[in-house]
């Protein structure tokens, strides 16, 4: 696929070191943001980021991450790209607070996004690690799994591939609806990190079966 520009909505601490991590594995990072954590002024800091406004942002981006909590998404990012971001990959980062999933047509936070951008491919990714996990692996630190779902096949693809490309290992964990099983996981992280005194130092690493018939040794790798 090569380089190509990847769009990241939020500049709080997960958007700021997503964007850190993209222009480092190489790809062009356009970035739109918020009062009192402008784009303008992140993009100032990494050489290779450019602040756009939101529907250019759109326009010009092969993957939009959005690093924006779920009121966020909801109130003020999808009425404004909802129709920008027909046809594009959008990522969704949040985690949900309980008070976020009252709908009870809803068990996740990634599909309400899917619902918030009806014509957008939405993929769940990226909520289990934190942006600590992140600059740091983006500095040669072991890298976690990331889990992802989503229903587009293709964007799976995508957004499989970008994340390799920054050192990931990538676990499809199938359709959207399993966006709650991954939101999940990360409040279970979150939990082990409060009771171990990690903070948001804790990740999680998929380790992988390997049975072949030619293992001599009887041990499960």
């Amino acid at each position: 696929m090569g380089r190509f520009a990847v769009g990241v909505v939020g500049c709080g601490s997960m958007g700021s070191a997503l964007a850190e991590a993209l222009i480092l594995g190489g790809q062009r990072v356009l970035l739109a943001g918020g009062l009192g954590r402008t784009a303008a002024a992140l993009a100032a800091t990494l050489p290779g980021a450019h602040a756009v406004p939101p529907e250019v942002l759109a326009r010009d981006s092969a993957i939009v991450f959005l690093a924006t909590r779920l009121p966020v998404s909801r109130r003020e990012v999808a009425p404004l790209l909802r129709g920008p971001l027909e046809g594009t990959v959008v990522v969704d980062l949040s985690n949900p607070e309980p008070a976020d999933l009252r709908d009870p047509e809803y068990d996740s936070a990634g599909e309400l996004v899917a619902e918030l951008f009806p014509r957008s491919s939405v993929v769940k990714a990226l909520n289990c690690v934190s942006a600590r996990r992140l600059r740091a692996l983006a500095h040669g630190a072991p890298a976690p799994t990331v889990p992802i779902a989503g229903n587009d096949p293709a964007a799976k693809q995508c957004v499989s591939y970008l994340l390799e490309r920054l050192g990931f290992d990538v676990a499809d964990a199938g359709p959207l609806h399993t966006s709650k099983w991954i939101e999940g996981l990360a409040a279970l992280l979150r939990t082990l990190a409060e009771q171990e005194g990690l903070g948001d130092a804790v990740g999680f690493r998929l380790l992988r079966a390997d049975m072949t018939a030619n293992d001599q040794t009887g041990v499960r790798r």
